[in-house]
């Protein structure tokens, strides 16, 4: 797993730093290709237009828990870009 999986880690922690940087709460700090993140459902809303990942439960009144999730065919230029996306919220 370790080896086969260390591509798919190692952007999800990109992506946990992305969001921690951006002031965002880190739910869980997961050291595996999923990172749980809590948002406030206006990011969320816009996030959805460009972005794939999932609620991690039901949608809270104001914010809620969500899910990203990193695989094998997880690009760098991926990462990035939704760095460039959470820059401009």
């Amino acid at each position: 797993y370790e080896h086969i999986g260390k591509h798919a880690v190692r952007l999800a922690i990109r992506i946990r730093e992305i969001f921690r940087s951006a002031g965002y709460d880190v739910v869980i700090e997961s050291p595996t290709n999923q990172q749980f993140f809590r948002l406030p459902n206006e990011v969320i809303d816009k996030l959805r237009r460009d972005v794939t990942f999932d609620y991690w439960g039901p949608r809270g009144e104001r914010e809620s828990i969500v899910r990203f999730v990193t695989s094998w065919a997880t690009r760098d230029e991926d990462v990035e870009t939704l760095s460039q996306i959470l820059k401009q919220l």
